[in-house]
């Protein structure tokens, strides 16, 4: 049976408590830090973490560039950093507001920690939406089980997309293998997408400082391998997820493979986003499996 402990990190005088989820026989520790951000900020095989974390970052109050940041209510950054609901247009960051935000313990027990997000008036600003995102993370051996729930607690039509951008430790870009099967794979979300290649690679331009891949009808599992620190990390999805995003970016030691729910600016785009009707709930689930290799 799981163990779930909690346990404080400081840095820079800021104070986190954080969740610890371990399975003893798997040696595996899951770590939830629900004041960043509601999200996973380690994961462990036999003590060797698999999770990229900058510092100073991990304390700023500043957008969070490692961990599992969650996605909400938009992917990426909407053109001209606005949404526009009923003809006016709101400001909104790259990526959402929910891994900006604090969240709120709603339960611990045999099912793991679930976290819990609600509208508030400074949301309502960005995004004129009541509702409720509840993150569910639980530990099945050496897989990170992750649940999210939207909920429209308003009396309209609520249209959102989500994802996440989870960081994994990399030795170095040139020894990550990857094995998606998905449709297409670009570098840009803007016009035609070119159809996959039969093998997806994460290659950087000269003179360019990060590298992208903007893959749809992903085939779930995406698998990648590295070669120099013997990590094998496979993410996999419900079919609430058909988008993915491969990033990394120069001199760091970290890539992303991250399942996404729509592009940067689908909820300005008909029929690219959900909506969920007033009461109405949506659930998706996905996963993270670590192993040495």
């Amino acid at each position: 049976m799981n163990q779930i402990t909690t346990r404080y990190v400081t840095e820079n005088g800021a104070c986190y408590e954080q969740y610890v989820i371990t399975d003893a026989e798997a040696k595996t520790e899951l770590v939830i830090t629900p004041e960043r951000g509601g999200m996973i900020t380690g994961f462990s095989l036999n003590g060797e973490e698999y999770i990229w974390t900058r510092h100073p970052n991990f304390s700023e109050c500043n957008r969070p560039r490692f961990g599992v940041p969650v996605l909400f209510p938009n992917c990426g950054l909407p053109d001209n950093g606005v949404h526009i609901f009923d003809g006016k247009a709101y400001p909104m960051e790259n990526h959402g507001f929910a891994d900006l935000c604090a969240w709120d313990v709603e339960s611990v027990g045999p099912d793991g920690v679930t976290l819990i997000l609600e509208s508030t008036p400074l949301t309502k600003f960005l995004y004129p939406f009541d509702f409720t995102v509840l993150m569910n993370y639980n530990l099945e051996g050496n897989t990170a089980a992750i649940n999210m729930t939207v909920i429209n607690e308003g009396d309209t039509n609520m249209p959102f997309s989500f994802g996440f951008h989870p960081y994994f430790k990399a030795s170095k870009l040139e020894n990550v293998d990857f094995d998606i099967k998905c449709a297409t794979c670009s570098e840009s979300a803007k016009g035609e997408q070119p159809a996959a290649p039969e093998k997806i690679t994460l290659t950087r331009k000269e003179g360019a400082d990060n590298s992208v891949r903007l893959l749809t009808g992903v085939q779930f599992p995406m698998t990648l391998t590295d070669s120099g620190n013997g990590h094998k990390v496979t993410v996999d999805a419900d079919d609430s997820f058909d988008h993915a995003v491969l990033w990394q970016q120069d001199a760091e030691s970290f890539v992303c493979m991250e399942p996404w729910n729509g592009w940067a600016n689908s909820v300005n785009e008909e029929g690219k986003h959900e909506v969920l009707e007033p009461d109405e709930a949506m659930t998706a689930d996905w996963s993270i499996t670590i192993e040495k290799v």
